[in-house]
């Protein structure tokens, strides 16, 4: 038992409460309820509750002023509360039942005080909503108002203490008003609040009653000193009650034409819990039950007077609450939720705390829930890192420190150690993608038969050299028929290949479909852990393949230990499975995170469906499109009824398909439907003669075995072989040949004969024509049936839809005016997996996942600039030095040159002076005049021609300084080349990986912008591998550049473009210290 919460809605949402809950106890002077919450004194509600005064409020009225209305006026459709039903465990209604006066008042007063308990901590964290300056706020509710109606029978009259706690869907806001409650919270934490009913049940009755409980399971414990034979007994009616209410609800609709209203559905449940009693007298007034309840303990040898003894008074020394163990149970905490899930809301921390309050507990309910919320409030501060969105400067905030603008479902935590694992996960991925191996176009031909496009490209990547393969597969796509060639191609070039998967079932269907040596992750992870050598099978060398298949649901835990023993090993690694389908079984969500940031080889064309509009409408389906649950409606895929209708009809044709010779699928959510499920299935193969009922038979669980009897192995067990020397594994199919008297069974499978002993059958053996939805992903059978009376998810509902090749179709047992089609809309808006703590954080951040190696623009062209300046300053001393010998002899020749001009000068100017000194005399000037002129000619030239020339040589010698100078430096530049060539290579690296990175990204999404220009990608292998390159350089161009779509070439093939594109103009040099 446990505490779940029920939408009211509709005009007779309070009616049951007042009309037609029982009420065998009010003659001992018990309330039909009271009020509670900090609102009802507000509405001038107190004590007893008055049927008027709860109509009314369940109405949306004043109950003191029935004109007036607490806010806006309800609809048909309107929710008008909530019902939170808290349920005792079924051992403590049996001390109810047996007990004393004394036992029995001390049961309800500890179970009224843990319903109190648990609606006080309902009312602290309630909110309402409403809008400030145009924005939604999420704001602190002024109390709640709610009604608490105990009952203490099941609707089958066996003792099961409840409490609906009917909380109106009205609060008083902060500014005065009566508005909605916003009830998100107490609906997704419907597991906490039962860990803190149940806390503060066990505490209040070890301090009333010295009880001692078993350990709880998910928060819930028995008494461990009542007998489960009378657990057992108590029990037992309520099938029978149900089997009844069924058969009145089909007979109430064949004759009606309709289905009953609310009113009239109480009077029949009331009806079959009276035609479900096995005495004659129909009694069920208080002292009749008591007394029916004792004698049932009689009938299977209990005496109540000794259940009880032997019950109560067994903790003599009744401990309070133990401060010093409050690190103890914070570290136990915290280990116990970062098993299950990634990361978590606060009231999901409350859950942990609380069910680990140690059963030896004695206090108050009020005391174990605020410990359990203060304990829970110091781990969050201590303990976890906040992944919410960060607190807005002088934001408004509500009472748990969060601002009002917030979601109050969007507050997440997670731990480092959490954020650290999934990081290196990403930065696993991201190294391995580095080394871009070739892949292998040829695997495909090692096909039996043709691969789409996808399948062609996945093959020859799980057959290439990629240290990491990437593949999405939906339901149907072929996923197999990709991975068979490829194991294939790596056999015939003798490269080892070893596949892994998270069940033994799984690994299986790898194993038939690929041909492949497989076996679970688990076994493979244990081999390489234990202190000797591992078995020769899994010790493969370095550089094996190892395809993970169903990669979807291998845990955080799980993929972090592979990827260390894969590098450690030098084991190439290909993920393959489909992240919408279900993940791990507690913490996961990694293979989807991969995918997101890197891309994958996806799947895209649906082969399993042989109709046409399946196929599309599968993907629909997966992808959580609501509007395509009305092509399956269309299409008749969809029926819907009472719960025993549901199950008759899919029985029904579960059968049909059988008979056909075909293979079917009949599958559930839950263990409890399947059990149902497996009994009717058995039953029409015993009318049938497939089974003999009187011969030997075996009880096992809920379950009578007989000859004929398909059954389900529900662990692997390794030291039990099959005539074949084939393990038996988890979930594997059987047959029973034989039973033996004691008790073990022959059957046969697939993998041949085998013999169970009695102990394994015992524990480990069930019928094996229904099973949960969980243990069918992977099948693939010609009929694929869903039968639903509880809610389920979107992947629940898409694995389950997806199973069979000829037909798909959902039984849905639906209640009121739902229809099948309401209850697959429904199931498909949720979504319950766990989701990587990276991921929450984004999504709560509203950023998108970064891709590792993948820069942005302005890094880009830096870069660029970078390693262009420096091949330019390379290039340009190499040149200078090569020139400057030449230049600097040409120089000095120039010097030598100009100084013999200069000397030629002062000699020529000499000269004129001789001669002007020899003629310039009277008697001389006439005969001499010429000379005499062009002496002074000289005398006037030669001192420019002198002083040009000097200023050549001081020209010349400021050159051979400024090259020496310059020589220098260009040395110092070409001295520095290994430093520099280090820059260029990392700068080269950084580029290199950018680019396989949007090669990879044009590879896998086809952006428009590189489609544009390049074309669709080729199909031909040697052109489509020049094109992946070539778009990753186009990719990679119009991100550093910006280069508009409509910009550059378009060619019909790719050409031999640079290895990095060019800059634009005007782009600055970097300053790198040259």
């Amino acid at each position: 038992m446990t505490v779940r919460v029920t939408t009211l809605k509709g005009a007779d949402a309070g009616a049951y409460y007042v009309e037609q809950l029982p009420n065998y106890y009010l003659q001992s002077g018990e309330p039909r309820g009271v009020w509670l919450g900090d609102g009802a004194p507000m509405l001038g509600l107190a004590g007893e509750i008055a049927d008027d005064d709860f109509l009314a409020l369940m109405a949306g009225m004043d109950p003191q002023r029935p004109d007036r209305h607490l806010g806006r006026r309800y609809d048909d459709k309107s929710a008008r509360g909530y019902d939170v039903t808290a349920s005792a465990p079924k051992s403590v209604s049996i001390l109810f039942a047996l007990g004393d006066d004394d036992v029995r008042r001390d049961v309800l007063d500890a179970h009224d005080a843990a319903v109190t308990a648990l609606a006080g901590w309902i009312e602290r964290h309630a909110h309402t909503r409403y809008r400030i300056g145009g924005e939604v706020a999420v704001v602190d509710a002024e109390g709640i108002v709610a009604a608490m109606f105990r009952q203490h029978t099941s609707r089958a009259l066996d003792p099961q203490l409840h409490t609906h706690l009917v909380i109106a869907n009205r609060v008083k806001s902060p500014d005065g008003r009566w508005l909605a409650l916003d009830a998100r919270t107490i609906k997704k934490d419907q597991r906490a609040l039962s860990a803190i009913y149940h806390a503060g049940l066990r505490a209040e009755l070890t301090q009333r009653l010295g009880v001692r409980w078993h350990q709880p399971e998910n928060g819930i414990a028995e008494i461990a000193d009542v007998p489960e034979a009378l657990i057992l007994e108590f029990s037992a009616r309520t099938a029978e009650m149900r089997r009844r209410l069924d058969e009145k609800l089909d007979r109430f609709a064949d004759s009606m034409g309709r289905d009953p209203t609310p009113r009239e559905r109480w009077r029949l449940e009331r009806e079959a819990a009276v035609d479900s009693r096995p005495r004659k007298s129909k009694s069920v007034d208080a002292a009749q039950l008591h007394d029916d309840w004792r004698d049932q303990a009689r009938a299977i040898g209990m005496e109540p007077s000794q259940v009880i003894e032997d019950a109560v008074d067994r903790v003599f020394l009744r401990e309070p609450i133990d401060p010093d163990l409050d690190d103890l149970i914070a570290d136990w905490a915290v280990g116990a939720i970062t098993e299950q899930q990634s990361s978590w809301r606060p009231a999901e921390l409350v859950r942990e705390v609380a069910a680990l309050c140690p059963t030896e507990t004695a206090a108050e309910a009020e005391t174990i829930v605020r410990w359990a919320d203060n304990l829970a409030d110091r781990v969050a501060a201590e303990r976890c890192v906040d992944i919410s969105k960060p607190i807005p400067s002088g934001a408004l905030l509500r009472r748990d420190g969060r601002p009002v603008s917030e979601s109050a479902i969007d507050r997440a935590l997670t731990t480092q150690a959490i954020l650290d694992q999934e990081h290196g996960l990403i930065v696993w991925a991201d190294h391995r993608f580095r080394h871009d191996g070739r892949d292998q176009p040829a695997a495909a031909t090692y096909s039996e038969v043709p691969l789409t496009a996808p399948q062609a490209d996945a093959a020859a990547a799980v057959a290439g050299r990629s240290d990491l393969v990437l593949v999405v597969g939906p339901a149907g796509t072929g996923k197999t028929t990709a991975l068979a060639p490829a194991v294939a191609h790596l056999r015939a070039n003798g490269r080892p290949v070893f596949g892994v998967a998270p069940s033994a079932a799984a690994a299986d269907v790898l194993s038939d479909g690929t041909g492949i040596v497989a076996d679970t992750l688990d076994k493979l992870l244990i081999e390489h852990r234990l202190d000797r050598p591992p078995d020769h099978r899994y010790d493969l060398p370095a550089g094996a393949t190892v395809i993970v298949d169903e990669a979807g649901m291998v845990s955080t835990t799980k993929l972090t230990e592979l990827a260390i023993l894969a590098d450690t090993r030098g084991w190439r690694v290909a993920l393959v499975g489909d992240p919408m389908q279900f993940s791990a079984v507690g913490r996961g969500g990694m293979f989807g995170l991969i995918v997101d940031t890197f891309g994958a080889i996806e799947l895209d064309r649906v082969h399993r469906f042989e109709h046409e509009w399946e196929r599309e409408a599968s993907l629909r389906l997966r992808r959580g499109d609501v509007e395509v649950a009305e092509i399956y409606d269309q299409h008749g895929r969809l029926h819907g009824g009472t719960v025993e209708q549901m199950e008759r009809a899919s029985v029904a044709r579960w059968w049909e398909i059988r008979q056909e010779g075909k293979r079917e699928l009949l599958v559930t959510p839950t263990n409890e439907a399947t059990e149902r499920l497996n009994v009717r299935c058995q039953r029409l193969r015993i009318r049938a003669g497939e089974v003999d009922p009187d011969g030997r038979s075996i009880g096992v669980g809920p379950y009578r075995i007989h000859v004929g009897d398909e059954i389900a192995t529900r662990q692997n067990d390794r030291r039990l072989h099959t005539d074949r020397k084939d393990m038996v594994r988890n979930r594997a199919i059987w047959t029973v040949d034989t039973i033996h008297p004691d008790g073990s069974l022959s059957a046969t499978g697939k993998h041949g004969s085998v013999h169970l002993p009695a102990r394994y059958v015992n524990e480990h053996v069930e019928l094996a024509y229904a099973r949960t939805v969980m243990a069918s992903q992977g099948r693939n059978v010609h009929g694929g049936l869903l039968f639903a009376d509880s809610p389920m998810d979107v992947r629940t509902t898409y694995v389950a839809l997806s199973r069979g090749s000829g037909t798909n179709e959902a039984f849905f047992a639906v209640v009121g005016e739902q229809t099948a089609l309401d209850f697959l809309v429904q199931s498909m808006s949720a979504d319950w997996i766990d989701l990587p703590a990276t991921s929450r954080q984004a999504e709560l951040n509203d950023t998108a996942p970064h891709r590792p190696g993948l820069l942005d623009g302005p890094v880009l062209r830096k870069l660029i600039g970078d390693r262009q300046a420096i091949l330019a300053q390379l290039d340009s001393a190499d040149s200078f030095l090569r020139r400057l010998p030449a230049t600097q002899r040409e120089l000095e020749r120039d010097i030598a040159g100009a100084r013999l001009t200069i000397a030629n000068a002062e000699a020529e100017y000499r000269r004129a002076e001789a001669v002007i000194d020899a003629h310039d005399r009277p008697l001389h000037r006439r005969k001499h005049e010429a000379d005499l002129n062009a002496a002074r000619r000289e005398l006037a030239r030669q001192p420019e021609i002198a002083r040009r020339a000097e200023v050549a040589i001081e020209a010349a010698e400021q050159e051979l300084a400024r090259l020496a100078t310059q020589g220098a430096r260009s040395k110092a530049t070409l001295n520095r080349r290994p430093e520099l060539e280090s820059i260029i290579a990392e700068i080269d690296g950084r580029l290199t990986h950018d680019r396989r990175v949007r090669t990879r990204i044009a590879r896998l999404e086809g952006p428009a912008a590189v489609i544009d220009t390049l074309g669709p990608r080729p199909r031909d292998v040697q052109t489509a591998q020049e094109w992946d390159q070539e778009a990753g350089r186009v990719h990679q161009h119009r991100a550093a550049f910006a280069t508009p779509d409509d910009v550059g070439p378009r060619r019909s093939r790719p050409d031999r473009s640079p290895a990095v594109a060019q800059p634009v103009p005007n782009i600055e040099p970097p300053s790198i210290g040259l």
